[in-house]
């Protein structure tokens, strides 16, 4: 708002207007950036889950990398990637995705040759190559969210910091001045009546 102001009125009627409108935009603001607050805070707790439970089977499988390279396995090219399906939901007005599903190319094994662990190794990379996938959908998810959450932080702050405060301020000035300039007007036209009363008794 500029410094200047017309003190009349019409802008006093239009700063009562402009105030109630940002009254009634705060709680949408507080709300949202409550909302937000709560959505980024699950998100972050489920990447730090699915982070300590691949760290977790790493450590658990340490003793199976020797035993690949002996045998000369490669079984992270043999797991591959065919699909992830996601979904879109809407948090605060905002999109992000959700995992729904991951699929794996089909691959062919030797029963006969091949040692009854790389069944279970297999399974193992397909858990570690899916929680990867999810911690990346929900890292990307953390960054527009939490982009959000500033701008609506950003937003609330100004509402009742600065759009309210001055709107307050500047209503209050121009009622005094506006009460003082009845009251000037109220004395001028006493002060014409007495003397019009003063004059006509002289006559």
């Amino acid at each position: 708002m500029a410094d200047k102001i017309l003190m009349n009125k019409n802008t006093l009627a239009a700063l009562k207007l402009e105030l109630q409108e940002y009254k009634t935009a705060l709680p949408v603001f507080e709300m949202k950036e409550q909302q937000l607050k709560e959505v980024v805070q699950t998100i972050y707790d489920n990447v730090q889950r699915l982070e300590k439970a691949i760290e977790t089977i790493n450590e658990e499988t340490k003793p199976w990398v020797a035993v690949f390279a002996e045998a000369n396995e490669d079984l992270n090219s043999i797991v591959k990637i065919k699909f992830i399906k996601t979904s879109k939901k809407e948090i605060a007005g905002v999109s992000i995705e959700l995992f729904e599903d991951i699929s794996f190319e089909a691959y062919e094994m030797d029963f006969y040759n091949t040692p009854l662990w790389v069944d279970a190794a297999i399974s193992v990379i397909k858990d570690q190559k899916t929680n990867y996938r999810i911690i990346e959908l929900e890292k990307k998810n953390l960054e527009v969210l939490q982009e959000e959450l500033a701008e609506a932080r950003r937003m609330k702050n100004a509402l009742k910091e600065v759009f309210i405060p001055d709107a307050q301020h500047n209503i209050r000035k121009i009622e005094i001045y506006l009460g003082d300039v009845e009251r000037l007007a109220i004395g001028c036209a006493k002060l014409v009546k007495k003397k019009k009363l003063t004059k006509t008794a002289a006559v």
